[in-house]
């Protein structure tokens, strides 16, 4: 009841005396970014900033949101990794948040929390990968890349066996099947790597996104793979790849998002069919898709337009009810660039939205 109380207290204080924010000049002049909740799938918005310190509650407007990770063991808790302003977690479902000091001024590019123990999370700043044992509080170094221009991007661990996949943009895929304390190249592919995904559902399944190329396919824990590239050559720049989301509900189902648009594939991805937007192929840049695991008939999507050097002109948020068959769209609650969408995993009604530059 007491951390209820002081909860409350201090988000009174952040809404009706202001907040001192992590901030710079382009931030304020082009709005906050940071993380914003809806409770009513999407409709109204309101900032999720509050960042209790010592000095008084903060705020996290100012942070340039990369992605967001979610606690497979907690609902309500989710982390924050930032372009170059390190990384965030919340235990609450963003009615507050908390700084993980240790990676203070640092870019981080990906975070896994591990599903058998929520206080055991890793995580990357590119060139090395960090593991907490106690829940952000210290860290310990499990692995560095000393090649340069070489980063990590992407990490996933297997609910099954523990095992954590990492990929490296040069092209690496890495395993570790003993909690980090030793790794392995598992595949070497010839194009750079962004995404790596363990689907939870079909035991030895790993997918693996490239940055500008195809999708590949393990379904036996990576000792072979199925490339997946000549299922797109109908869809035109559909390999400049942004997002891709794996349902945890319908078996088999997976969602490519790149500049053509958002592809839907219910075998795997051997084929593809195109979700018909309101937003013409090519039109607009997707960097927040989500779909409802409980509904699979609802989903949500940004579309945005960049300008010289990556500007902001403009983006508009889209949801359908219908599986795609309509949608309607509103406006932002903020002129930033938004960058990610989830949704709570036990309240399909609360939705977040992280925001950022990009220049």
């Amino acid at each position: 009841m007491f951390k209820k109380i002081s909860v409350f207290l201090l988000l009174a204080v952040f809404l009706f005396t202001g907040a001192s924010c992590i901030s710079t000049k382009k931030a304020t002049e082009t709005g906050p970014m940071g993380v914003f909740k809806s409770v009513d799938r999407g409709d109204k918005w309101t900032a999720a900033m509050a960042l209790p310190t010592a000095q008084g509650v903060k705020s996290i407007s100012g942070v340039k949101t990369y992605r967001l990770f979610e606690d497979p063991g907690d609902p309500n808790a989710f982390y924050l990794a930032s372009r170059g302003q390190g990384l965030y977690y919340t235990y609450d479902s963003g009615d507050s948040w908390s700084a993980v000091s240790f990676f203070n001024g640092k870019f981080v590019y990906t975070a896994a929390v591990d599903p058998a123990d929520k206080c055991t999370i890793y995580a990357s700043d590119g060139q090395h990968i960090y593991k907490s044992e106690d829940c952000t509080r210290t860290w310990n170094l499990m692995f560095t890349e000393e090649r340069s221009g070489e980063r990590v991007s992407s990490m996933d661990i297997d609910p099954s066996d523990g095992s954590i996949y990492a990929v490296e943009i040069g092209g690496d895929l890495l395993v570790s099947r003993d909690q980090g304390r030793s790794w392995q190249a598992l595949k070497r592919f010839t194009t750079a790597l962004q995404d790596v995904f363990i689907d939870k559902s079909v035991p030895g399944r790993i997918y693996v996104a490239t940055q500008h190329a195809y999708l590949v396919r393990s379904d036996d824990a990576g000792a072979n793979w199925t490339d997946l590239k000549d299922s797109f050559k109908k869809f035109n720049d559909s390999k400049v790849y942004y997002r891709m989301s794996v349902s945890k509900s319908q078996k088999d189902t997976i969602f490519w998002i790149s500049k053509y648009g958002i592809l839907r594939s219910t075998d795997a991805g051997t084929t593809w069919a195109e979700l018909k937007l309101l937003t013409p192929p090519g039109a607009v840049t997707i960097y927040g898709f989500a779909i409802n695991e409980k509904n699979p008939n609802e989903m949500y999507y940004t579309g945005t337009i960049l300008g010289e050097n990556n500007t902001h002109v403009r983006s508009t948020f889209y949801k359908s009810a219908d599986g795609g068959a309509t949608w309607v769209t509103q406006k932002l609650p903020t002129n930033t660039i938004p960058v990610v969408i989830k949704i709570h995993p036990t309240n399909d009604a609360m939705l977040f939205m992280g925001f950022a530059l990009l220049n």
